[in-house]
């Protein structure tokens, strides 16, 4: 039983490890957007500098979980860990961009994404669909919350509606990786 152990924790370091490399990436793109935009001049000072700010944020955190991904142990447990403090931070980032970006009005929703098809690298329908609730949940919080702070900029049914789209979305996306992580043995 500990040879399966040690299998299962060797698949899931490799998976972390892959996965943190790829937010390498992620933030490059990012960081690479906040420049150009910036020196277009969509950008002001104090919103490169908060943007920015919050891609460092994310590129520090990314290159703690990367490092402790790296490390060996035969603890399953531990990768599971891992892969969730960078799910939750990437939740975190994507609602703090969405807020950036007048909640509901944001096109950065797709960044909710990064979270959900992390999660269903990891094998685990619980951790996908948990995943998938928390992106939807901060997402719907973070669009009330732009939306009241800032009465009057939209319409409700426009706020409710867009939240209700986006959220189906994001679980059908959840649902589709379900089918991809979980397939059947039918044969066509």
């Amino acid at each position: 039983m500990a040879k399966k152990s040690t299998n299962a924790a060797g698949w899931l370091q490799t998976t972390a490890v892959r996965i943190s490399r790829i937010h390498f990436a992620y933030v490059a793109a990012y960081l690479l957007s906040v420049v150009i935009f910036d020196t277009w001049n969509l950008y002001t000072h104090q919103a490169t500098s908060q943007l920015w700010t919050a891609g460092g944020v994310l590129l520090a955190v990314n290159v703690i979980i990367w490092f402790t991904a790296r490390l060996k142990s035969n603890n399953y447990w531990f990768y599971v860990g891992v892969l969730l403090a960078l799910i939750l931070a990437d939740i975190i980032f994507a609602s703090y961009i969405v807020y950036w970006q007048r909640g509901l009005y944001s096109k950065a929703v797709m960044l909710y994404t990064i979270p959900i098809i992390s999660a269903a690298a990891m094998r685990s329908r619980s951790i996908l669909l948990a995943t998938t609730t928390l992106s939807t949940a901060a997402y719907s919080t973070i669009s009330v919350r732009y939306f009241f702070n800032n009465y009057g900029l939209g319409y409700r049914v426009e706020l409710w509606g867009t939240i209700g789209f986006f959220s189906a979305m994001l679980f059908v996306l959840a649902l589709l990786l379900l089918v991809v992580i979980n397939p059947t043995k039918e044969k066509f």
